[in-house]
């Protein structure tokens, strides 16, 4: 929310669904969309991450890469996509379902719980400028704010490296374009992915009415002007109430869960 004291958009306190540690990984495999599309149509959650690793290099998951790099991503993917064996094996079926439509929205979302430097990114920085009018990112300013919020023992060539990969994975899920100068925009998110989110969220415990100036709000970058007609959809379509309007979101979620909506609403 907008504080008039400091003049910044700020969050309220974080809900334990959002992680707080960080995976040094991101700095070397970026947001990888490809790769996490078939890290998620392939990896077995009856086994080891050790033998998912060794599945993917002889196997091809991610193309020519080496062994190494293989044990590296799909490790990290682990970290990313597997919050539960349930919510995985919902997450495959929505992907299946929806012929991965979405999946920058999807991978944003999963990253966006996992690593507190992508979500200071996207639902600090990038929301902060957006509601100021500034929609281009200056990577020196960038890389100055970052600064602040990464180990003091980081240094520049790591701090540079991190702010390269970072807005990378940004661009790659679909919130930022131009490949030197680099600008904020809003893509389009159906009311199926929205519910997906709503619902997992929920799954951690995190209830709807909560959405509303959450990372996962702020990260969207969009005013609630233009969400009401998306959640308005959401309820003719039975996903929840909207109870809401244009100066606060509030939904009550007609289901139990993911799986039961997916059940009843997907598939």
């Amino acid at each position: 929310m907008f504080c008039v004291t400091t003049g910044k958009y700020e969050m309220g306190d974080l809900h334990k669904c959002y992680q707080i540690r960080h995976s040094s990984a991101l700095n070397k495999i970026s947001g990888r969309l490809p790769e996490g599309r078939e890290f998620i149509a392939s990896f077995d959650i009856s086994s080891s991450v050790a033998q998912n690793s060794r599945n993917a290099y002889i196997n091809r998951w991610y193309g020519n890469s080496s062994e190494q790099k293989c044990n590296e991503l799909t490790r990290h993917f682990s970290q990313r996509f597997i919050l539960t064996s349930d919510n995985f094996a919902s997450l495959r079926l929505y992907m299946q379902k929806r012929s991965g439509q979405d999946f920058p929205w999807i991978n944003h979302f999963y990253m966006l719980m996992d690593d507190p430097y992508y979500r200071w990114a996207t639902a600090e920085f990038m929301p902060e400028r957006y509601q100021s009018g500034f929609t281009e990112i200056p990577r020196s300013r960038f890389d100055q704010e970052l600064k602040n919020h990464l180990p003091e023992t980081v240094g520049i060539g790591s701090i540079a490296r991190y702010g390269q990969n970072l807005l990378t994975a940004i661009r790659d899920n679909g919130l930022l374009e131009g490949k030197v100068k680099k600008s904020i925009v809003s893509p389009a998110l159906s009311v199926q992915t929205m519910a997906f989110m709503l619902y997992t969220l929920l799954d951690s415990g995190m209830g709807a009415n909560e959405f509303d100036m959450s990372p996962l709000f702020l990260s969207i970058l969009k005013p609630r002007e233009l969400l009401v007609p998306l959640f308005h959809e959401g309820e003719r379509l039975g996903y929840w109430d909207f109870t809401g309007d244009r100066e606060k979101i509030r939904v009550n979620l007609n289901h139990q869960g993911l799986k039961n909506w997916l059940e009843e609403c997907i598939v």
